[in-house]
């Protein structure tokens, strides 16, 4: 059996810096290591142009600084057709985006590691600082746990850092940084599902193309949920489908539109 470090990079700090970190350390070991990205945006089927950054391409770009190889997986899955049939995903009652989007390539990619002989570690930027729920879960930075059919070792290798430590360690190592780090949305994963409305306004603002597109989707959607509700998580308490929170909010003139409009002389 090989060892192998499967550097599992979404494109966000704490991915990027642990897989830095553990691919200096492997390099030193004489261990093969590879970044790994599961591309959810595969199961979205976006137009390509919309997209203000695609993630795959910063991901591209830290692993030719990195050195390393990249492999990308993609769910066989339709997220749509998902939507279509459990209604769009929460992260508490309906994360069913995570077993078909995540899960389930991660569960074939790491059998079909073993089968050709290798014995994968999989390295994740977990960090306890970020939730509670994260400090119980992953109580030491190596852990086992059985992806599939088989058991594979964990490494988290940032487990006890700081976001101050690692915003430091970006600076100081010169890694690439992502221009989505700046905007507080990742464009991953589109399901909105660990959004919150004010974050909802601020990337319709942003991206209205990108977010005509999402709206004209719901609206294929709301077709298939006559027999029950179908909101995105941050507008369930408004109970508004997203295509009319959308067009609601395209209507509304932005700050500098309006005070452009103020400031035209009138005849």
């Amino acid at each position: 059996m090989r060892k192998i470090y499967d550097l599992f990079v979404s494109g966000g700090r704490d991915s990027v810096v642990a897989a830095t970190v553990a691919y200096d350390e492997a390099r030193q070991q004489g261990v093969e290591c590879r970044v790994v990205y599961i591309n959810v945006l595969k199961a979205f089927e976006v137009p390509e142009g919309l997209l203000p950054h695609n993630p795959l391409d910063y991901v591209r770009r830290f692993t030719e600084w990195l050195g390393a190889d990249l492999v990308v997986i993609e769910p066989k899955f339709n997220y749509w057709e998902g939507v279509k049939r459990w209604g769009y995903p929460h992260l508490v009652h309906r994360r069913w985006c995570f077993q078909h989007l995540k899960k389930e390539p991660l569960i074939e990619f790491t059998e079909g590691e073993v089968r050709e002989g290798y014995e994968p570690v999989h390295v994740l930027g977990i960090r306890w600082e970020e939730s509670w729920l994260r400090a119980r879960k992953f109580p030491s930075k190596w852990e086992v746990w059985k992806v599939g059919s088989v058991w594979v070792k964990q490494y988290f290798p940032i487990l006890d850092w700081s976001s101050e430590k690692v915003r430091r360690y970006i600076k100081e190592r010169g890694v690439p940084e992502n221009p989505l780090w700046s905007v507080g949305f990742s464009c991953e994963c589109l399901c909105m599902a660990g959004m919150s409305a004010k974050q909802l306004d601020r990337m319709i603002s942003m991206y209205p193309d990108l977010f005509m597109w999402l709206a004209e989707k719901d609206r294929e959607v709301q077709k298939y949920a006559k027999e029950r509700e179908t909101y995105v998580r941050p507008l369930c308490d408004l109970r508004i489908p997203l295509y009319k929170y959308v067009e609601e909010k395209l209507r509304q003139p932005t700050i500098e539109k309006f005070m452009s409009q103020s400031s035209r002389p009138t005849s």
